[in-house]
């Protein structure tokens, strides 16, 4: 399990060219969860 978290002045998800989600300032959190993860994993997170 991976997390990145980073401040940001604008971010946006865009999926096949679509535009799903977007903020102005604020946080933008990655997590990346993979099958072999835990909940002691994500507990730990």
């Amino acid at each position: 399990m991976k997390a990145l978290i980073q401040r940001v002045m604008n971010a946006k998800v865009i999926v096949n060219g679509e535009v799903i989600s977007n903020i102005e300032q604020g946080l933008c959190i990655l997590i990346g969860i993979s099958k072999y993860d835990t909940v002691k994993d994500i507990e730990y997170m």
